[in-house]
Parts: structure tokens; C-alpha cells; sequence
């Protein structure tokens, strides 16, 4: 099995995956930037479309991260359908700090949907575009700014 870089396994533990062991970090570093990924590129499509319902939609999906750790409409997808196509390992519950930045996400999200809705274009891209950043990000490094926020607030190391 491949292992992850230390990098790596330091971003999974402060999303709150410390409880995997190593093993578990690399067979779970791939998987974990399908939902930040596919959320980021669903995103973009909204903000593209100036489309309120879109985004306010998406907001409705990064809140269903926030409130059900094994039930985030995106995780379903990737448990239920797309892990089978690749032989992946379905995703663990997600930990609190992953969900708060999934919070994060659900208010800027909602923020955008009503800026956009309210013809305040550019606070709509200012706001869902800040989702956009964090989420790429994450996808592509697997370090969470919202997780980052979290250790900060709650003073967890």
C-alpha cells in the first residue's frame, strides 16, 4: 500500500481523522477530495450562472455536511455509487472540525445565493468565490481552512 507524505497525514489530523492509523490515511487521501472537489466544481457553476437557487442549493449541501457526519449529500454519492467504480474504500464519518468548515461553507454559500438574489453580484462572487478558494484548497492538499478556524476558536491543537 502507498503511504501518504507526513504533510499529508498532518492535514487528515487536524480535519480531525487522527483516530486513522497510517494505513487508513493513505487509503482515505484520495477519497476525501472527491466531496471538496465535486462541491467546488458545483460551485462554480453557480457563481458562473449568477444563479441564486444553485448556490443556495449548494449551501443546503455544505449544511448537510455540517449537521450528519455519515450522511453529507455529496459523501452518499461517493458511498453508495462512484467508491464501487474504483474498488475505494467508503469514507469515514466526518469529524467535527471538517463540519464546522462545512458551516463555514453553508453561511458564505447562503450569503452568496441572497447576494445574488438581491442583484449584489459582486458580494455574491466575493462570498461563494471565498468557498471556491478554500475548497480547491482542500482538494488539492487535503489543508482545511475551516478545520484551521476550528483548532483556533475551540483552542484544540
Amino acid at each position: 500500500m502507498a503511504r501518504c507524505s507526513a504533510f499529508t497525514q498532518t492535514n487528515l489530523d487536524k480535519q480531525g481523522f487522527s483516530d486513522l492509523d497510517s494505513e487508513s490515511k493513505s487509503r482515505y487521501a484520495w477519497p476525501l477530495r472527491f466531496t471538496p472537489g465535486v462541491g467546488t466544481l458545483l460551485i462554480v457553476v453557480g457563481l458562473l450562472l449568477h444563479s441564486p437557487v444553485w448556490l443556495g442549493s449548494m449551501a443546503i449541501v455544505a449544511a448537510s455536511g455540517a449537521l450528519f457526519p455519515r450522511a453529507m449529500f455529496i459523501d452518499l454519492i461517493y458511498n453508495y455509487g462512484v467508491r464501487y467504480l474504483f474498488g475505494a474504500p467508503a469514507l469515514p464519518a466526518t469529524p467535527r472540525p471538517r463540519r464546522f468548515s462545512y458551516a463555514i461553507s453553508a453561511t458564505a454559500l447562503t450569503g452568496s445565493a441572497l447576494a445574488f438574489g438581491s442583484e449584489y453580484t459582486t458580494l455574491g462572487l466575493v462570498l461563494g468565490g471565498f468557498v471556491v478558494a478554500g475548497g480547491t484548497i482542500l482538494t488539492v492538499s487535503l489543508w482545511c481552512l475551516g478545520s484551521w478556524l476550528y483548532r483556533n476558536v475551540f483552542r484544540q491543537t
